[in-house]
């Protein structure tokens, strides 16, 4: 609590910059048609500041209610306030003179208790406008302020946090096999944003709100066992900025950060009746997010080995889901979902495979995490998968998973990455580490990218190629016309397809597939019986 001449002199003060303000903006009026000197409009900033700081102490000093963000930096605004004042005064004589700033120590040290606090680092105080000024008078961008302080404009619509439950729910409803777990995820990713951008009404969010989280994430450590839980999220950021700690890549940034808060706030659009705040808005990644790593072929050796591998250990999902990738350009997210009745004969001789996102399972309707509408069009199973006994095998299966040691785990798509990243590593064919880590490599993937390149080859049309890959038929107008699925000539092409002459395929030939299916994983080397 200040003292009585403490208080008269801080009402003084006020009063003197009061009417220092009111003659500045009297002399624009008088003036309006007469270019305002820079030095003026410096000048006009501080003496600015300096009331909107007073104003706010004289608040705290009557227990009236406060800006904390302004008080609590008063030190550091009024030498910014004085330091507009000096620049005007120099520029106005014409003599250089050294402007007062904050010594860099105690820049550092206020920008160290912030963080010590778990808060952003201090902002300058706004223009009438809303915009902010640095010391100098140069605009601060958009992106670069405290995105919770900033001003918006009223609304009647409800705050994220408010809209967050319905969106979760609506998510819910669409099930999946790892819904909760993914569920958990997104609310995280939403309660971080709201963090270091605010809790504001949805309509109110802009471009500039997702620019400065990008930038804020750009010291976010990628990998979650690093992050150390004792700290605040403002902390784990202060602390990365030397990048000590890998930071997100740009896959897991877009897809899996960004994509979640749009769809969260766009979530409320229809009820809300307010348009897309992110419409056309482009977002600059920061180069510390590293660029998705492409899949490289992978040599007819190499695959000849991949194949030798598997059906040495004798399992189901070893033997068969490198050679359905290799033979059908699916993702091994969906080819792990297989069941028997997902396997048909679709035209006389023509047998195709079709996992859908609605599913039975038990005499129960259930979701399948399928990654788009298109992946769910069937696709042409090659004749080969008919000689060695596969389909017919398959088709007997009914309503049984093909690949059930994956399937009875909690989470089959991870486990199944997982079991083909360990049968690649057994082949020979191992992910590259260090700094080619960031380049290409040979994955499960590299088996689709493969065949669409043998569909290529064989002179196959480029529309046919994306719908047998699961892929939109196109973008262009004419791609669209006619059916989004392999008509029956186009079927019977893709069926007979040339085998390569180097890969050895006869090693398929003559497997027992009921006794391959009773086999059990396992820990350690697998036990054929």
């Amino acid at each position: 609590m200040q003292d009585d001449d403490d208080s008269e002199m801080g009402a003084l003060e006020t009063v003197i910059e009061m009417k220092g303000e009111l003659k500045a903006y009297l002399r624009m009026i008088d003036r309006s048609d007469a270019p305002i000197p820079v030095a003026e409009l410096q000048k006009t900033a501080g003496i600015r500041d300096l009331v909107s700081l007073n104003r706010e102490l004289e608040l705290q000093a009557r227990g009236e209610p406060f800006n904390e963000l302004v008080v609590g930096h008063a030190d550091m605004l009024k030498q910014s306030a004085l330091a507009k004042l000096s620049a005007s005064s120099a520029l106005s004589d014409g003599v250089s003179k050294q402007v007062p700033t904050i010594p860099p120590s105690t820049a550092s040290s206020l920008s160290q208790r912030e963080t010590d606090r778990g808060h952003a680092p201090p902002q300058p105080l706004p223009d009438d406008d809303g915009t902010r000024r640095d010391a100098q008078g140069r605009l601060i961008p958009a992106f670069e302020l405290d995105r919770r302080t900033v001003k918006r404009p009223r609304s009647s619509q409800p705050r994220l946090t408010d809209v967050i439950p319905t969106y979760i729910a609506a998510r819910r409803l669409g099930g999946g096999a790892n819904i909760e777990r993914d569920l958990s995820t997104a609310q995280s990713r939403l309660a971080l944003f709201i963090e270091l951008i605010g809790d504001h009404p949805v309509d109110t969010y802009v471009p500039a709100d997702l620019q400065a989280f990008v930038n804020y994430m750009q010291y976010w450590p990628g990998d979650n066992n690093q992050r150390d839980p004792e700290l605040t999220p403002w902390q784990v950021i202060e602390d990365n900025k030397d990048l000590h700690l890998k930071p997100l890549a740009e896959k897991t940034l877009q897809e899996g950060y960004l994509a979640v808060i749009k769809a969260a706030i766009r979530s409320h659009i229809t009820a809300g009746g307010f348009t897309d705040p992110f419409a056309g808005a482009k977002i600059r990644i920061p180069k510390t997010a590293a660029s998705p790593r492409k899949a490289t072929p992978i040599g007819t050796s190499k695959m000849n080995t991949l194949f030798r591998t598997g059906t040495e250990s004798g399992l189901m999902e070893d033997i068969m889901l490198p050679l359905l990738g290799h033979l059908t350009s699916r993702r091994l997210g969906l080819l792990i979902h297989l069941r028997g009745n997902d396997i048909r004969e679709q035209f006389p001789d023509v047998w195709v495979g079709q996992v859908t996102r609605l599913s039975q399972i038990n005499g129960v309707w259930t979701t399948v995490p399928v990654k788009t509408r298109d992946s769910e069009r069937y696709f042409v199973l090659h004749d080969f998968l008919k000689e060695i006994g596969f389909i017919d095998w398959a088709s007997r299966q009914g309503s049984n998973f093909l690949f059930p040691n994956i399937m009875k785990l909690v989470d089959p798509s991870k486990s199944g990455s997982s079991y083909m990243q360990r049968l690649f590593k057994k082949a020979g064919i191992k992910p590259k580490t260090g700094e080619e880590s960031v380049g290409r490599r040979e994955v499960f993937h590299s088996l689709r990218g493969g065949n669409i390149q043998d569909m290529r080859d064989s002179g196959v049309d480029p529309r046919e190629r994306r719908v047998q890959a699961g892929h939109s038929a196109g973008t262009d107008e004419h791609d669209l016309y006619g059916f989004d699925v392999a008509t029956e000539k186009e079927a019977r092409k893709l069926k007979t397809l040339p085998l390569d002459p180097e890969i050895d395929y006869s090693i398929f030939r003559g497997l027992d597939f009921d006794d391959i299916a009773k086999r059990k994983r396992v820990a350690g080397p697998p036990k054929r019986k």
